[in-house]
């Protein structure tokens, strides 16, 4: 299954790029992250230099995800697949990697976009599905905000 979302932001890539490497959220909670969705609370480099092959780890308001990186071009596109986490939801997880474009637009802002490819194993499979799709949009539409925020400062 496949998410996507695009925000446009008022910053030029290469404000925003290093975000996906080193961040730290707000600290409000909305709402879904109330109901057991983990809020990222921050994302930073453990292992390697950010290049293809280094490990990202978010810390999130439910524990830790692990990401390998599988994509990196500076300024233009970012992606990495889940290796690892603590998230009570895990045995539920079959696959989630994201990649992230980074497309300029006229007066020095630019569009980024994301894509978000998940699926659930087990017997719960279906509805976990639904369960992570819905997680997804909320965890997009937060991470959007926190983009603009932290490039727009």
């Amino acid at each position: 299954m496949e998410l996507t979302s695009t925000v446009d932001i008022d910053a030029p890539a290469d404000r925003i790029y290093p975000l996906f490497l080193d961040a730290t959220m707000d600290e409000r909670i909305p709402l879904p992250f109330r109901f057991g969705l983990p809020k990222a609370v921050s994302c930073s480099i453990i292992d390697g230099d950010g290049g293809v092959g280094s490990i990202r780890r978010c810390i999130t308001t439910r524990g830790f995800m692990d990401q390998v990186i599988e994509g990196a071009e500076p300024g233009q596109r970012f992606a990495y697949r889940l290796i690892d986490s603590d998230y009570w939801g895990q045995p539920f997880i079959g696959h989630v990697a994201d990649e992230i474009t980074l497309s300029p637009l006229p007066g020095g802002r630019t569009r980024v976009r994301r894509v978000t490819s998940f699926d659930a194993r087990g017997i719960l499979r279906w509805p976990a599905r639904i369960i992570m799709r819905q997680g997804f949009r909320h965890a997009h539409s937060y991470a959007n905000e926190n983009w603009r925020r932290i490039a727009t400062a």
